[in-house]
């Protein structure tokens, strides 16, 4: 809970900045989002391993624009994060569903008045990590999993007046893994560990409220 509280009040200290220097506005999106391997095991014996496929997930939140000299600026963003990822077995489907904070912090290029380019880390922070869907395991339950990660952004977008958008590539910077324990119809309970640093396309839309 703690961690949750940093976002909030990082934004809110830059959102308190000199409005001569700061553009402020809405933003969302979709979002084309891949883990890493699920692993389900026995007493520590891996006897299943099962590779993620790209699912479509959502964002939206506030973003900020400081001004900087010549052709520079940053963007700090405060975005409400929806992924998902599944695991297609031999006769079953999971599906793993993450809610995060991301806060990224950019610094952008401005490229003959509507261009854009930009780069720098964001740091995530996790409120709900599921695994579901599967029809050999009855329950699944999260037992352990990151709260906080840190991932790279860097992209290009368009910026029309008031309007504009963008297209990036994430990757995740911090080793991270979600733990489940599932009971098994067949076998009893299982252990299943999810690479959770992801990768991800995300294409957004913005409006800002000052030029």
């Amino acid at each position: 809970m703690k961690n949750l509280l940093f976002p909030f009040l990082f934004f809110a200290a830059i959102m308190s900045a000199n409005a001569q220097f700061l553009n402020w506005g809405v933003k969302g999106g979709v979002n084309y989002n891949v883990n890493g391997d699920l692993r389900a095991s026995i007493d520590n014996a891996d006897f299943d391993k099962l590779s993620s496929n790209e699912e479509v997930g959502y964002h939206f939140g506030l973003l900020a624009e400081i001004k900087l000299p010549l052709f520079l600026y940053i963007r700090p963003e405060l975005l409400y994060t929806h992924t998902e990822s599944s695991y297609q077995g031999t006769d079953d489907k999971t599906k793993l569903k993450m809610d995060r904070f991301d806060l990224p912090v950019l610094l952008g290029f401005r490229v003959l008045k509507v261009g854009r380019f930009f780069l720098g880390p964001s740091f995530q922070f996790v409120m709900n990590t599921d695994l579901s869907d599967t029809e050999n395991i009855d329950q699944i339950k999260n037992i352990k999993s990151e709260d906080f990660v840190v991932a790279g952004q860097i992209g290009i977008g368009l910026n029309f007046g008031r309007f504009g958008g963008d297209i990036r590539w994430e990757t995740g910077f911090t080793e991270s893994e979600a733990s489940f324990i599932g009971n098994n119809v067949n076998i009893g309970d299982t252990k299943l560990l999810v690479d959770t640093q992801n990768q991800q396309f995300l294409l957004s839309v913005y409006y800002k409220f000052n030029k």
